[in-house]
């Protein structure tokens, strides 16, 4: 295999073993239990990852993708780029990287004359809000829980890019474990009704979507109602009981193509539950937002386009540290938080970690923003997340250049 080969990854996968069979081996073993370790020199190559990398069942994602999706670009790389799990395009084709994510992050690579081809290999890793988490309907107020256990395809309010208020059916239903995400409350000043996230669950702010746990008290956040009936939301909200609040018709038409209001919030970290819980998401046609009563929250996930949660992480680590030491790069980028510290077990966010070198394991990474947050928040001002990923990205580059010198 040369070094620029893309892996085939849509062959016919090896058989599955015998389990039965006295000849099966401990690594046979491997892709069927995710307590079974891959240690290191597990694989020879690339190739025989991906056997078994197909053959993955592991955690639950075996049972629903369409293809393995293991990586991408020059096996013998000196920069790899590790995202934080496919997308519905990724998991069609096999390969990571490959909507609208991946064609912005194959610009930034050319700002700076990368080859993704040439200079890089991309592999991947692999939010949520709790069940009480009231969303607004044209019924009113509903609890996430009883939309997702339901599987109520009515309409939520949200926003369109512009900010105006409409209406969109939801067309997706999720629920996973919380595992040992934080979670936080979420209210206004002037209330205590609100709704409890995971930290990396998105709202919207002035300055643009930003996970909760990085919500700062100077922060004005989108509430989902014109600055005209704010006074009788609020009210609405205090009345509020049993998770559900009739609207009247006359109330949804004021509120209906109009702009957002804004509002400070307030965050407060909690302690989650003693005994294991589940967190849900949903997906939402168009705008992928919905309206709480503490604000805009975009949807923890996309379709088919969720972050991992922590089992999956595990059962997906050992591939992905061997893929490391074959591609043997000098320099790792992680996209997004959920890479940064699924990798290295740190808890930092991203926006507070982005920029930065540290040494792991005797490389040099970075963590730099994902590029689906940048699609989300498009200026290109100083001190905006597109400008941001310029400066690190010419870090980059730099980086790149001091280290290719010192081995010539």
């Amino acid at each position: 295999m040369t070094g620029e080969k893309q892996l085939n990854l849509f062959g016919d996968p090896d058989p599955q073993p015998d389990r039965d069979s006295p000849s099966e081996t401990l690594r046979d073993r491997i892709p069927f239990d995710a307590n079974i370790p891959i240690p290191p020199q597990t694989y020879q190559n690339m190739d025989e990852l991906a056997v078994h990398c197909q053959q993955c069942d592991r955690c639950e994602l075996g049972q629903t993708r369409i293809n393995a999706v293991i990586g991408r670009g020059n096996l013998n790389a000196d920069i790899m780029i590790i995202g934080e799990g496919p997308g519905q395009h990724e998991d069609e084709q096999g390969l990571p990287f490959v909507g609208k994510s991946g064609q912005l992050l194959e610009k930034i690579l050319a700002s700076v004359k990368l080859d993704s081809q040439q200079d890089v290999y991309i592999a991947n890793m692999v939010k949520c809000v709790t069940k009480d988490t009231p969303i607004l309907t044209q019924q009113g107020y509903k609890s996430i829980g009883w939309i997702v256990d339901n599987r109520w395809s009515g309409e939520v309010l949200s926003l369109t890019p512009d900010r105006q208020l409409t209406w969109h059916k939801i067309t997706g239903w999720y629920r996973s474990p919380l595992g040992g995400r934080p979670l936080y409350r979420v209210t206004y000043k002037d209330s205590n009704l609100g709704y409890t996230a995971t930290g990396d669950h998105p709202i919207l702010t002035r300055r643009g979507w930003i996970p909760v746990e990085e919500l700062q008290p100077q922060d004005l956040v989108a509430t989902g109602i014109p600055s005209g009936v704010s006074q009788q939301m609020q009210n609405l909200e205090t009345a509020f009981c049993d998770r559900i609040s009739v609207l009247s018709s006359s109330l949804m038409t004021s509120i209906v193509g109009n702009k957002t209001d804004w509002k400070t919030a307030i965050k407060q970290p909690i302690l989650p539950p003693e005994n294991p819980t589940h967190v849900y998401c949903i997906d939402v046609e168009e705008t992928a937002n919905f309206v709480t009563p503490a604000g805009v929250v975009h949807n923890c996930r996309p379709p088919r386009n969720r972050k991992p949660n922590p089992d999956e992480i595990i059962a997906c680590k050992p591939y992905l540290l061997e893929q490391i030491r074959l591609v043997d790069p000098k320099i790792i980028l992680f996209t997004g938080g959920t890479a940064y510290q699924g990798l290295t077990g740190k808890k930092q966010g991203i926006t507070k970690m982005r920029g930065q070198w540290l040494e792991w394991e005797s490389r040099q990474c970075m963590a730099i923003l994902h590029p689906a947050y940048l699609l989300r928040n498009s200026s290109r001002e100083k001190g905006q997340p597109k400008w941001l990923m310029w400066q690190d990205i010419q870090a980059v580059r730099a980086k790149l250049d001091q280290l290719r010198a010192k081995t010539t």
